[in-house]
């Protein structure tokens, strides 16, 4: 819980850089898990995931047209943890795969619309855990 008194949320947009777009398919498994494993270090940070969109429905190749097109909505414990969260993205660690080569992202934070989530009766649970 933040200061004020409610939960902060987080909305991570994300979009594929070329290195995405010309990388293996072993590459693309590998920054896959190695990406998965950053958002499970989110959690332990007490970031809770709450939904996902991948827009690439009606895409075929790299997207252009738009900025982004993957989504994450998160719970997180407030404002202060977001340069945390982004730095693994950038590391410089030999042992780590430097993600920002094959995604870009931008957080946007702020705290819920309370008034709108009870007067409709949410948010709930879109998908099973």
């Amino acid at each position: 819980m933040a200061e004020h008194g409610g939960p902060w949320r987080m909305i991570v947009r994300g979009a594929f850089q070329d290195a995405w777009s010309t990388a293996t398919q072993q590459e693309k498994d590998d920054v896959f898990h190695a990406w998965i494993d950053i958002h499970r270090e989110w959690q332990e940070r007490g970031c809770m995931l709450v939904a996902t969109l991948d827009d690439e429905l009606n895409m075929v190749g790299q997207p252009g047209a738009r900025l982004w097109n993957f989504y994450s909505l998160w719970e997180i414990p407030g404002p202060q943890v977001t340069l945390e969260l982004l730095n693994p993205f950038r590391t410089e660690d030999p042992a780590r795969i430097r993600l920002d080569r094959f995604f870009r992202f931008e957080l946007v934070v702020g705290t819920p619309i309370a008034s709108m989530e009870r007067a409709l009766g949410g948010p709930v649970r879109a998908t099973a855990p």
